[in-house]
């Protein structure tokens, strides 16, 4: 019995594959059974690893055309995984991840004519989930997500001939989930999401030939959704939401051909109040609304052009309703 109960320790394990020119490989592992994987191909790619913890998962992949790319990953805590990939002719991104905590996990893809992009994932807490895609043709974008807390989700996608896009989410608090897409044409788009506290959602979409777009989420409380859609050729549209309280829902749509110069605004400050702004078919529309108080409802809906909506509305229990077309 006098060897009952030992506890042997597990290695770490660390491969580095390379093959090119001028590549560099640094790997550090503190702690036990930590897994790290380096493949670097064609020249002058740069990984780095840091690993401290149990069972930490790490793999950079940067070939099939990657050039001056440069990858680091830092890991403190346990069963924490990482994967970053960059390729395609992918040259000169840079993609760092940084999980501080346990079970989080980080992907980053940079490929496929993807060229001076930069994305970065921070978590701060357990269980948290982070994906990163900046793909097909795109120039110039830059993706950041940063959660602080636990079992939140984001998801960031800017893709297919997307160029100078900017897409930021930051979450404080617990089990909130936010996504952004800018795809397909869409260029010169800026989609940021910020929640603070718990159980928000936010979602982003920019999509089909939208050019020059901006969409702002802003949440603070708990149990608030936020839904922004700009679509199909839309053209220099912006469209900011801002909560502050809980259980406020909050819609915005600029799409079907809605262009040139359209603004949508939604701010709510209270408990239990619903806002829907459409704007479709036209340009030059604004639509603002401001909802203090609690179960307030009000939708706006715009369709053709010059059109100018403004509702304020301070207590509770309101209603209302605009509806304009030419």
């Amino acid at each position: 019995m006098l060897f009952a109960g030992a506890a042997f320790a597990q290695g770490n394990t660390s491969s580095v594959n390379q093959s090119g020119t001028n590549h560099n490989a640094d790997v550090l592992q503190y702690g036990e059974a930590n897994n790290s994987r380096i493949a670097q191909q064609d020249d002058n790619n740069t990984a780095t690893v840091d690993q401290d913890g149990i069972r930490n998962q790490s793999s950079i992949v940067q070939i099939s055309g990657a050039f001056n790319n440069i990858a680091n990953t830092v890991q403190a805590g346990d069963e924490n995984e990482a994967l970053q990939q960059q390729g395609g002719t992918a040259a000169s991104n840079i993609a760092d991840i940084l999980q501080v905590g346990d079970g989080n996990t980080g992907i980053q893809s940079q490929i496929i004519n993807s060229g001076n992009n930069e994305a970065s994932i921070e978590q701060f807490g357990n269980g948290n989930g982070a994906l990163q895609a900046q793909e097909s043709d795109s120039d110039f974008n830059s993706a950041r997500i940063v959660q602080e807390g636990d079992d939140n989700i984001a998801e960031q996608f800017q893709a297919d001939v997307s160029g100078s896009n900017i897409a930021l989410i930051s979450q404080i608090g617990e089990a909130n989930e936010a996504a952004q897409e800018q795809m397909s044409v869409s260029i010169g788009n800026e989609a940021t999401i910020s929640q603070d506290g718990y159980w928000n959602y936010g979602f982003q979409y920019q999509n089909g030939i939208s050019a020059l777009n901006v969409a702002t989420i802003t949440q603070t409380g708990e149990l608030n959704d936020a839904y922004q859609n700009q679509e199909i050729i839309s053209v220099a549209n912006e469209a900011t939401i801002t909560q502050t309280g809980n259980f406020n829902y909050a819609e915005q749509d600029q799409s079907l051909l809605s262009g040139v110069f359209n603004y949508a605004s939604i701010e709510q400050t209270g408990m239990f109040n619903d806002a829907y702004q459409t704007q479709t078919v036209g340009a030059d529309l604004t639509a603002t609304l401001v909802q203090t108080g609690d179960f307030n409802l009000s939708t706006q809906m715009q369709t053709g052009d010059s059109h100018v909506s403004t509702v304020t509305q301070t207590g509770n229990f309101n209603t209302s309703t605009v509806t304009q077309g030419n």
